[in-house]
């Protein structure tokens, strides 16, 4: 079986998108392609190879044969890549491709700083994924080189992590809301709230339930309705009053459409940080968005806002 004279590279990254998402659909957004045409890479590369790779008659999942091959294609894949890479060191420009995980709240902010890291080093490309926290620690957890985007960093995962920005939290409700305009509200106050929350393993909530227990509050109700922006919806739609990310509401606070609680002890102020597992050898390209974030995050996270509060 000459394996090196018939399989593609095309078939290779299709197997590997499969492999990495575990769904054909995402497959085929990774590579910008239709989800048919990752079908038919991977039929092509069963028939070279004379077995079943992937099974998906319940769920996808690789075969024994599979993940022979995704282990060796990602061998392949990695190599030429880090070629690539060394070309072009040779002629000093910083290249490769990077991994980033993201927690949700973080969605609200991140393509953005992208955005000005891709205009500054064109030659590294990214691949941006966006989970809650727990989803976050999981991808820590797995040992491949995967730059993570969060708030606290995990305790039981090797990491290394560089905080790069403030990080405030605050009460919202409708405008129109009976706590809306007042000062120095007492957290004995939200007692008779109805509280909005995420899901269990959002870093947010963490952060609501911490402040209620450090208060001694406890809510008459509290409804979980699992997304930053369900929640922003919902507040603004006088639903009750969430605990959100200033980077979440910062639009509909300029705009009037929500209004922010002076709750005593918020802004809730944490930190941003730039995470990656430090028993792993990170690329320059890794290092140089590390550089980036710390040198230049708080300065563009803080341009974001006030651009926001102006519109």
């Amino acid at each position: 079986m000459k394996l090196e004279n018939r399989v593609t590279m095309k078939q290779m990254r299709a197997l590997l998108a499969v492999a990495d998402t575990g769904s054909f659909t995402m497959a085929a957004r990774r590579l910008n392609i239709t989800q048919p045409a990752v079908s038919m890479q991977l039929r092509e590369l069963e028939s070279v190879v004379g077995e079943v790779l992937v099974d998906g008659r319940r769920e996808v999942r690789l075969t024994p044969a599979g993940e022979i091959l995704v282990r060796r294609a990602r061998e392949v894949v990695t190599a030429l890549e880090s070629a690539g890479v060394e070309l072009l060191a040779r002629r000093g420009v910083v290249a490769g491709t990077v991994d980033i995980v993201a927690v949700s709240t973080a969605e609200y902010f991140v393509p953005r700083l992208l955005a000005e890291f891709g205009a500054r080093y064109p030659e590294i490309s990214f691949r941006l994924s966006v989970e809650n926290r727990d989803g976050v620690y999981a991808r820590l957890s797995e040992h491949r080189l995967v730059v993570a985007i969060m708030g606290a960093p995990p305790r039981n995962i090797p990491v290394r992590a560089t905080a790069f920005a403030p990080h405030a939290l605050s009460f919202v409700a409708a405008p129109g809301h009976e706590l809306a305009g007042k000062r120095a509200i007492p957290p004995a106050s939200l007692t008779d709230e109805r509280l909005l929350l995420r899901e269990r393993g959002s870093g947010t909530r963490d952060h609501l339930e911490r402040y209620l227990k450090t208060h001694n509050v406890r809510p008459y109700r509290a409804d979980e309705l699992g997304s930053n922006e369900t929640l922003k919806q919902a507040a603004m739609a006088g639903l009750g009053v969430a605990l959100l990310s200033h980077h979440v509401f910062g639009m509909e606070l300029a705009a009037g459409r929500l209004a922010r609680l002076d709750v005593q002890d918020t802004p809730v102020l944490r930190q941003w940080n730039v995470v990656v597992r430090s028993d792993l050898a990170v690329t320059p390209a890794v290092q140089t968005l590390f550089d980036f974030l710390r040198d230049n995050g708080a300065a563009l996270m803080r341009s974001m806002m006030e651009g926001a509060l102006a519109v």
